[in-house]
């Protein structure tokens, strides 16, 4: 499955290339490597740590996702609905099947109950913060808390994954957000605002999907892998 994922996220990374230059990105040699590489080893590493079972797919396909978003945020501080919202749908239907396959339709409901859980935390964060944090990262929950839903064992454990994956992303967030910080306060812009006023820069302004990207990733693999 580690062969499987690496070929899935090569060929996957590629067509990802194309997907995020419609959204603005620009094309250059590093992300040519850099997109098809990061998902390949994304995948891999899912398809070694769940091995061969069907709970691999819903799982390749948020890495393929959170690979396309992070990307896209990183270059332009937006979440594009165009990758967030399909990678939902399709994530929703993968688990159909599967639910239905295995005969455990409860499945698809705890998923569901992960996302709205998620969404709600992020919702509540986005209100309170003011607008700091973006409508985009609200959405990006409700996928990311579908995954986590899936490869939990009950209600309970679905919620502590999320509540982990919530921790993480905001710890992520913050270390982010002061490396970001101190570097444009040294005159090293190592991440370029774009939505910035040149005349009223964004000092504390970062993209939080990486974080939340990475924070998803490893708590969706740490969940089955301690059972």
């Amino acid at each position: 499955m580690v062969i499987a994922g690496l070929a899935v996220g090569t060929v996957a990374g590629r067509y990802l290339l194309r997907l995020v230059w419609h959204f603005g990105v620009r094309d250059s040699r590093s992300l040519r490597v850099l997109v098809p590489s990061f998902t390949a080893i994304a995948l891999g590493t899912a398809g070694g740590v769940l091995g061969t079972t069907w709970d691999v797919l819903p799982v390749w396909v948020l890495f393929i996702g959170l690979s396309g978003v992070t990307t896209v945020d990183l270059y332009h501080y937006r979440i594009p609905n165009g990758i967030v919202f399909p990678t939902a749908a399709v994530l929703l239907i993968v688990m159909t099947l599967i639910s239905l396959l295995r005969d455990r339709p409860g499945a698809i409901g705890q998923a569901i109950a992960a996302a709205g859980f998620y969404g709600a935390i992020m919702s509540v964060l986005y209100v309170i913060s003011r607008g700091s944090l973006g409508l985009g990262d609200v959405k990006l929950a409700l996928p990311v808390g579908l995954a986590l839903g899936w490869v939990a064992s009950g209600y309970g454990q679905s919620l502590l994954a999320v509540f982990l994956a919530f921790v993480l992303a905001s710890f992520l967030g913050a270390t982010m957000g002061l490396v970001v910080w101190g570097m444009r306060k040294w005159g090293n812009e190592v991440l370029p605002d774009p939505l910035a006023d040149p005349a009223k820069p964004r000092p504390t302004v970062f993209p939080f999907a990486p974080s939340l990207a990475t924070a998803a990733a490893v708590i969706t693999l740490a969940v089955p892998a301690i059972g």
